[in-house]
């Protein structure tokens, strides 16, 4: 299914999109706020200035996903891919990112305020200019080759 499928479905009332595959799929700008996504192939898809608050994206594969300015307020993203996805300047307010891959990851100026990145290994993650780490849930949380908000580098395991 390409965005454009995607969008149709929308408009017509569909919120549920459990398994699909919209590997690669643009739908930037787009505000399915809310909606289900669950076990679903987003590899690539560009996400970028989306309103995903509140979305549930469990289990999905996200790597080289682009949320860049997205508001992920509220969203659920355990147990997700999220290797090489781009969260530049995202809102991750009260996300949820337990148990997920975060290896490769740009989360630059994201803002993670009362974020849980629970149980998750960070790896080559940056987050120089992020927002709020210190409100983050890091519980069960390991990290190498971490940028820091002020562009401290923890190059060794560490548990946060």
């Amino acid at each position: 299914m390409d965005g454009e499928e995607l969008r149709r479905r929308y408009a017509a009332g569909e919120r549920n999109f459990a398994g699909l595959n919209l590997r690669g799929a643009n739908i930037s700008g787009s505000n399915p706020a809310e909606d289900i996504f669950v076990d679903i192939d987003l590899s690539g898809i560009n996400l970028s200035g989306a309103d995903l608050s509140g979305t549930i994206l469990a289990g999905a594969n996200l790597s080289g996903a682009d949320f860049s300015n997205a508001n992920l307020t509220r969203a659920t993203l355990d147990l997700c891919n999220l290797t090489s996805a781009n969260f530049c300047r995202a809102d991750l307010t009260k996300a949820s990112l337990a148990a997920v891959e975060l290896r490769d990851t740009n989360m630059s100026g994201a803002d993670l305020l009362y974020a849980e990145i629970t149980q998750t290994q960070l790896g080559n993650t940056n987050l120089s200019g992020a927002k709020h780490l210190s409100n983050v849930d890091w519980t069960g949380t390991k990290v190498s080759n971490l940028v820091l908000e002020d562009g401290t580098v923890i190059d060794s395991d560490h548990d946060w």
